[in-house]
């Protein structure tokens, strides 16, 4: 399995409010009310194909669905391409929103996990794994007592989020209330809109291809 969640401490309606602040060119396009990981996982993939052939993305590769939860006072993004989730930028600025944002990342395919933790703006923590070498950046914090400290994986991964009061995703119940979104970046969609009806304009009247 592989994914990324971003965790900050508010109602999860805040951080769907904030993701256009951390990531100005995203623009939503879809949405979904959705119950467990299940239906969030399959609602990605039709949207992800429904999106590509309707031509709103441009056939461009630039189409992320995230989906939100309510995890006690957390607010929960899932980010299966964890492009957003590996983003320091917006991780700074929703820390300095929010006083404190977490992001977690698994790439079983890699051998990877990732973790970084932020406070107002600044980086506060990093673990990094990649095969089994296991780098840090920052002090420990009091929630790492729940690892060894010689490896993270994907056991240490759920152990650290549950020491956060965080459910790791495949512990979530099954009709876990999940709001997807989908969102195109959006500078890029109108640039290609523009230069497919300039290449339209072009073709002489009796061009029907």
């Amino acid at each position: 399995m592989h994914y990324g969640i971003v965790a900050v401490k508010a109602e999860v309606a805040q951080l769907i409010d904030a993701f256009t602040a951390c990531w100005p060119r995203q623009e939503p396009v879809d949405g979904a009310s959705l119950a467990g990981l299940e239906a969030l996982d399959a609602w990605m993939r039709a949207t992800q194909r429904q999106l590509t052939a309707s031509g709103r993305s441009a056939g461009h590769p630039g189409i992320d669905t995230v989906g939100f939860w309510q995890d006690g006072e957390w607010a929960v993004m899932f980010d299966p391409s964890y492009a957003q989730a590996s983003d320091p930028r917006a991780l700074a600025i929703l820390s300095e929103r929010f006083g404190q944002a977490l992001s977690f990342v698994i790439e079983t395919s890699g051998g990877c996990a990732f973790f970084d933790a932020y406070r107002q703006g600044q980086l506060l923590r990093r673990l990094q794994s990649i095969d089994g070498v296991v780098t840090t950046e920052g002090e420990r914090l009091p929630e790492e007592s729940a690892l060894s400290g010689s490896s993270y994986y994907t056991d240490e991964t759920g152990r650290l989020q549950r020491a956060f009061g965080l459910t790791p995703p495949a512990d979530l119940p099954s009709k876990q209330p999940i709001i997807a979104a989908a969102y195109v970046d959006g500078g890029a969609l109108r640039a290609h809109q523009q230069a497919a009806s300039a290449e339209t304009a072009k073709r002489p009247w009796w061009r029907l291809w």
